[in-house]
């Protein structure tokens, strides 16, 4: 709703302002060095994409199907998975794309403070020059 809107459009413009780098260091004053660190970071970077565009293809869907979902008597859940869900999937697969290409930047930021996985792997990589390694990766 609006009210959601409201709280959340603050939090979400002020995490996708500032580069994700900058969250591997609270994350790193609370959790340590290692893979936690990793997946908190990567993961307040990648839900902002998701977030706003699954919240966007909701609110696109057109209102003439909205208001037939209503005179239909269809409840507030079948409106959503019947009509509201099937409007919003093209922006939801949208949004899904860009946080996999946040979550895939993360890790390999965060595989240069020693968090490991394939992040580390890639950072090995293009550090020593083994183009192999790191198209493989």
């Amino acid at each position: 709703g609006r009210a959601f809107d409201r709280f959340l459009e603050p939090i979400l413009d002020l995490i996708q302002t500032l580069p994700p780098y900058i969250y591997l260091l609270p994350a790193i004053a609370l959790l340590g060095y290692g893979p936690a660190t990793a997946l908190v970071a990567t993961f307040i970077v990648a839900m902002p994409p998701a977030i706003r565009l699954t919240a966007l293809g909701i609110r696109m869907t057109p209102r003439e199907f909205v208001e037939l979902g209503h005179a239909t008597g269809l409840t507030p859940w079948q409106m959503f998975v019947k009509i509201r869900l099937p409007f919003a999937i093209p922006s939801v697969m949208a949004g899904i794309n860009q946080s996999l290409m946040m979550a895939f930047g993360m890790v390999v930021i965060a595989g240069i403070v020693g968090s490991g996985g394939l992040g580390e792997t890639i950072y090995s990589a293009v550090r020593t020059l083994d183009i192999a390694t790191s198209i493989n990766a």
